[in-house]
């Protein structure tokens, strides 16, 4: 009986937990931005604008990998918002996600825009 319970709570919380990056590529990007700089100096940017970005309530910090086939991917703590940054004929294309449309992401996106 323990371990049924144990289990029907697990699978409650599964529901609870936020999406997988994949799973919001697959619902796709909140915006897409275009940009003159080349992928890496926009991901690079992006990754030094959130992670010295002060956030109240929020979780600052950022962190870099390059892309899975291309590019470069700048997510936040638990990937509630982060950016692929991917080459595009006349510099790069940035496509933002966000888990949550709240004022956090606003200032992500802000942040974003400035380093276009």
């Amino acid at each position: 009986m323990r371990i049924l319970i144990g289990a029907m709570g697990l699978a409650l919380l599964a529901g609870c937990m936020a999406p997988t990056m994949n799973e919001a590529r697959q619902a796709g990007p909140y915006k897409v931005l275009r940009s003159t700089k080349t992928d890496a100096a926009l991901a690079k940017c992006v990754q030094y604008e959130w992670q010295n970005q002060p956030i109240f309530g929020g979780t600052p910090g950022a962190t870099l990998q390059a892309g899975r086939d291309v590019g470069y991917t700048v997510f936040t703590q638990v990937s509630e918002y982060f950016v692929d940054s991917q080459p595009a004929p006349s510099g790069s294309e940035a496509k933002y996600y966000v888990v949550l449309g709240n004022w956090i992401a606003k200032k992500r996106l802000s942040a974003l825009q400035g380093c276009l």
